[in-house]
């Protein structure tokens, strides 16, 4: 009777110690590593507004007091690099976009993306390659327990992993902020910790999505290398996506430094249903500032959300009836 109290349990509790005993020095690594991450660049770069204040009319009249309108006519003000119509464009920039979008899609997931490319393939997949999952069945333990002890491991470590990232981010932006405000007599812009908290759940979520896609190619192939193949590649081709889909953003070409068909790869990439600007505008609107209010960051972090639910179980309902090379 007790051992089909145990067969059927929901999860094993020595399968999740195992697995936390296996991975905790290199979770602890990048969650520490994670979490230093955003305190260095909040403490670096504080609560200062970054954005192109150019006064056109300025610019303008500095032109024409100067002579140089002869710049104009021979086109040299644009061989320069300074053209008008695009120091106009630059007026409107804020910068602080391009900020967010480097540190929550780029900087900021780049450990957690490695934790999970690493993690998922462990607990599955490279136990099935090594021998060790025909142990782990060879007790009262049975494949869905299996699968789900070593999802919810995985899930559990990243919630924990992004309760630190998310602390150390929120604490770092408030101390740097008290800073700032204290030391300076310009004025600053005001702290919004509501939409770091909103970005820093964006970030979560992608990782959700990507632990989903890499946990479910470990339990569906027998293979460590295929499952890392399918898993890893996914997590690496939507990292370097984001990276050469910022160069198409509307900022990088407005500058000059960017291409627009570069965009193209923000269609390959997780992190592009991380709507930054969507979620700024919430979190400011809901603190009484009068912007324009966008709900689009809902149904993005939606789709993550299903992402990540869908590839991991349809990868567990393949590990409980597949043959197993035991």
């Amino acid at each position: 009777m007790t051992s089909t109290v145990n067969h059927n349990k929901f999860i094993s509790k020595p399968l999740f110690k195992q697995s936390m005993k296996s991975l905790l020095g290199l979770w602890l690594a990048l969650m520490i590593g994670s979490a230093f991450i955003f305190i260095v660049i909040n403490l670096a770069i504080g609560s200062k507004h970054v954005f192109t204040n150019i006064n056109m009319d300025e610019v303008t009249t500095y032109v024409k007091d100067e002579g140089l309108e002869w710049l104009k006519i021979l086109g040299l003000l644009q061989i320069m690099g300074f053209d008008l119509s695009r120091i106009q464009i630059m007026s409107q920039i804020d910068l602080n976009s391009i900020l967010n979008e480097l540190v929550y899609k780029i900087a900021g997931v780049l450990l957690p993306m490695i934790y999970v490319m690493i993690a998922a393939n462990r607990l599955i997949a490279a136990q099935v390659t090594d021998g060790s999952m025909a142990y782990i069945l060879s007790t009262p333990t049975n494949r869905k327990t299996v699968i789900r002890t070593q999802y919810i491991f995985l899930l559990f470590t990243i919630f924990v992993m992004y309760v630190a990232i998310t602390v150390a981010a929120v604490a770092s932006e408030g101390i740097s902020y008290a800073i700032n405000k204290a030391t300076t007599e310009e004025s600053i812009s005001p702290w919004h910790p509501g939409t770091t908290l909103l970005f820093c759940l964006g970030s979560f979520l992608s990782i959700f999505a990507l632990a989903g896609i890499a946990f479910g190619a470990s339990a569906f192939f027998n293979k460590a290398n295929n499952a890392m193949a399918v898993g890893g590649g996914a997590c690496i081709i939507s990292f370097l996506a984001c990276i050469l889909g910022l160069f198409g953003n509307e900022v990088f070409v407005a500058v000059g430094v960017g291409v627009k068909a570069m965009a193209f790869f923000n269609y390959l990439s997780i992190f592009t249903l991380i709507d930054n600007s969507s979620m700024s505008a919430f979190a400011k609107a809901l603190q009484g500032y009068d912007v324009v209010i966008s709900y689009d960051w809902i149904w993005k972090l939606a789709i993550l959300l299903v992402i990540g639910a869908v590839f991991a179980y349809i990868g567990g309902r393949r590990f409980t009836k597949k043959d197993l090379p035991l």
